[in-house]
């Protein structure tokens, strides 16, 4: 429970990209038995799927570096320094004796109803349609409030929606919840949609001291450089994201969206030789991606 809605929203899954895409035989058009046939139509709509989820995670990314066009700074927190929400530490290893199942919480008799109700809006998510995700779980979080499924697809279901504040409350309370920090990133983001560069920065910190993946950590690093890039401090925010960064000769997807989320800081901070590059190499890898094309005939 709850691993689409984080593979969802989290934005760490790395489908194939779309040069990927299948060549020789199973290209071309199947002759076969009926079973051979069904196969191969199953096979082009996997793949059609994986690539309308590569085109969403892209335009993510380019949303995510246009985030930072906020034209006012909160009063009193440009500095970053300010004061971010008081937070327990994690839990130091084995179970967090504050979480509830859904049986313990709603009690056997309701457990049912609850359960089914979560499923269908774990199906809602996992096809993106967030507003009937949301409509399903409307009042779950209130009723079960120590139930770590509900909190995390609530949460995550609030983000995709684009708010924030709601979103924050529910993916805190996860983390109180269970300690885990996959999720870091997603709250991250939404403090840094509201301007909380404390909270940002606490929780990059927590999330590097943590045994997060690769893919996690680099979504972490994102959000954290382009909270610094919103308060205009374009060179700590390049620094922050160029640390081990080096371009692969195999790119997954978090390291096209690190790559675009550097060129992008990059460029604005006066480094065209350097963003020039890292668009040409992000044009390379795939001249569809986001805006990349354009952004590389502008710097030249």
């Amino acid at each position: 429970m709850g691993a689409v809605a984080r593979k969802g929203a989290a934005k760490v899954v790395e489908p194939p990209l779309e040069s990927e895409k299948p060549t020789g035989p199973e290209a071309e058009a199947v002759e076969g038995s009926p079973e051979e046939v069904e196969e191969a139509r199953l096979r082009a709509e996997r793949r059609a799927a994986r690539q309308a989820r590569s085109r969403q995670l892209r335009a993510e990314a380019h949303e995510a570096v246009q985030r930072g066009g906020l034209d006012e700074v909160v009063a009193g927190s440009s500095d970053g320094f300010s004061r971010g929400r008081r937070r327990g530490p994690l839990p130091d290893g084995g179970p967090v004796s504050k979480a509830q199942s859904l049986e313990e919480a709603v009690g056997p008799r309701h457990a049912p109803r609850y359960r089914q109700r979560l499923e269908r809006a774990e199906a809602a998510f996992g096809v993106e349609d967030f507003h009937k995700a949301w409509q399903t779980l409307d009042g779950m979080a209130k009723d079960a409030p120590r139930v770590p499924e509900v909190r995390e697809l609530t949460g995550l279901t609030l983000y995709r929606l684009g708010r924030w504040a709601a979103a924050t409350v529910e993916l805190e309370a996860l983390r109180e919840l269970t300690g885990r920090t996959d999720l870091h990133p997603v709250l991250a983001d939404c403090h840094r949609a509201q301007q909380r560069w404390a909270d940002v920065g606490d929780l990059w910190a927590e999330l590097r001291a943590s045994s997060a993946s690769k893919a996690v950590l680099t979504e972490g690093r994102i959000v954290a450089a382009g909270a610094l890039g919103d308060r205009g401090q374009l060179t700590e925010a390049v620094r922050l994201l160029s640390v081990d960064f080096q371009l692969p000769r195999r790119a997954k997807e978090h390291h096209l969206r690190q790559a675009y989320a550097l060129a992008d800081l990059c460029e604005r901070a006066g480094e065209i030789p350097r963003a020039r590059e890292l668009f040409g190499w992000l044009r390379d890898q795939d001249e569809l991606y986001v805006d990349v094309a354009e952004r590389l005939a502008a710097l030249r």
